[in-house]
């Protein structure tokens, strides 16, 4: 891959919800395989906000804190299906669209062994577990739908390709658009370029005032397999570490059209442009934490999850249609022109994570919980993979973008006898510096859930709400015009555990 492939990939980001006055796509890259939400909780979890790191004896604490696996006193298997169902709001110029995208999933599988020495003081207890579970998501589906009056996706192929001669122009984007005949030289200047929209810019109504619509599909998910060691020393001290190996696959489908609907653009009909993105990679991550209880009605915990690095695979390609009203010499109305497939392999470290809790056993009633969590997104950077490709610049709008950021997430338990009530809320701060778009995406969870439990196996079921809102730029000429995007996702999930 050379450079100016590379270049195209940065570029890109006009696809994705981001600040464009800062970031290319790398930049947003690093955040969505970095910003995690706790997709494979277990129900019981879930219900609570995922406000687990002082609790423990759940299958989601190798996730989040390792020691908690060392609470289990017996040996133990659970099981969690998930169900998510995202619906997505858009607002763009004046004008609002709706779309939505649900599936089904293995959210968490896993077991725990537990060697108990016969002691009751000194080293009680020693767990290993394994997990398989959902780290986070990335199924959505957006629509955003407008009449633009003044500005188009063209303008934006027209001044990437300008000071460029036909042979530099890039196959992946204003290449394209060349192609299709919807941008062209301007007469006389071999290196200015102006698009359908503005050539015949002598006949009334003839610029603008197009259909416009984006349709942004993705799918996939990163999946952790996790191996935990723990132990509990005297009931008063836990200890834990958990080794994960994690599994990337992200899916990205972009396309934009934009169409003269009422016949009012002279010689225009309509363009529809593609831009598919898969990544693929893995990584190795390991954590370690600590429960200490100090008096039976009390239980702090701290866990530290070490930066990883993925090892990246990307694929992309694009594809520009074009309609015009008029037949060309040949006959001819329509155009299609299709980009190579492209491939480039690079690294990147994600940020380091640390958890602090606070957890109250209120004597046979119940349990109250709490999370502080901190998350170093400046931390995040990008790697090359041998082709001596400079990150610096991109890493440097990723510190200059980002900031270091706390989610805050509380739960809490009652039960009455065998059947457990829960409940909880979770605050994810946005990771985006002040002066930037995406300032305030902030996401919030509310979640509720019930459980029954009995000496040889437990049934859980939980489910959450999580709200999220966002500003999404289509392409760069037109950051004044960006769509304000509201998604909420509703996931229940049900949790069978057995005691062996």
């Amino acid at each position: 891959m050379n450079k100016k492939d590379i270049i195209l990939i940065l570029v890109l980001a006009v696809f994705l919800p981001l600040s464009l006055d800062t970031l290319a796509q790398n930049e947003e890259d690093a955040l969505r395989y970095s910003q995690l939400f706790d997709a494979g909780l277990t129900a019981r979890s879930l219900s609570m906000g995922g406000a687990f790191g002082a609790l423990g004896a759940d299958m989601s604490e190798m996730s989040i804190n390792p020691a908690g696996i060392a609470v289990y006193r017996r040996s133990v298997f659970s099981i969690t299906p998930t169900y998510m169902y995202d619906n997505t709001h858009a607002t763009y110029l004046g004008k609002r669209a709706y779309d939505s995208n649900s599936h089904f999933s293995l959210g968490n599988i896993g077991m725990v062994y537990t060697y108990n020495t016969g002691q009751d003081n000194g080293w009680v207890n020693f767990n290993f577990g394994f997990s398989s579970q959902k780290r986070t998501d990335f199924y959505k589906n957006m629509t955003i739908s407008a009449i633009n009056d003044h500005s188009s996706m063209l303008d934006y192929f027209a001044d990437y390709a300008d000071g460029k001669t036909l042979d530099m122009l890039d196959d992946y984007g204003e290449g394209l658009a060349f192609d299709t005949w919807l941008i062209d030289t301007v007469s006389g200047n071999p290196t200015q370029y102006e698009t359908v929209l503005s050539q015949y810019g002598d006949f009334p109504n003839s610029t603008y005032g197009e259909s416009q619509r984006r349709q942004v599909s993705t799918y996939g998910n990163i999946t952790e397999t996790n191996f935990n060691i723990s132990a509990n020393y005297g009931y008063k001290f836990y200890v834990g570490g958990t080794f994960t190996i994690r599994s990337l696959n992200y899916h990205h489908k972009m396309k934009h059209s934009e169409d003269d609907l009422n016949n009012e653009i002279f010689d225009f009909n309509y363009f529809d442009y593609i831009f598919y993105l898969n990544t693929r990679g893995t990584a190795y991550a390991f954590s370690m934490g600590a429960i200490f209880r100090p008096v039976p009605i009390l239980r702090l915990g701290a866990a530290f999850h070490f930066p990883t690095v993925y090892k990246l695979h990307d694929s992309y390609s694009s594809i520009i249609e074009s309609g015009f009203d008029t037949p060309d010499d040949e006959g001819y109305s329509t155009y299609s022109s299709e980009s190579p497939d492209g491939y480039y392999d690079y690294k990147l470290n994600t940020p380091f994570r640390f958890i602090g809790s606070v957890g109250f056993q209120i004597k046979k009633l119940g349990v109250v919980s709490m999370d502080y969590e901190y998350i170093d997104y400046p931390g995040m950077k990008f790697q090359n993979r041998g082709d001596n490709y400079d990150f610096s610049p991109t890493n440097e709008n990723i510190r200059s973008a980002y900031k270091g950021t706390s989610n805050i997430k509380a739960g809490g338990e009652v039960h009455f006898g065998s059947v457990f009530l829960r409940c909880g809320v979770a605050y994810y701060g946005s990771p985006y510096r002040s002066a930037e778009l995406n300032k305030n995406a902030s996401s919030v969870s509310y979640s509720t859930g019930i459980g029954y439990k009995t000496r040889m196996f437990s049934v859980d079921f939980g489910y959450a709400y999580l709200t999220h809102t966002e500003n999404y730029v289509l392409y760069p000429n037109n950051d004044r015009d960006y769509a304000s995007t509201w998604s909420g996702r509703h996931r229940v999930s049900g949790t069978i555990s057995f005691n062996f």
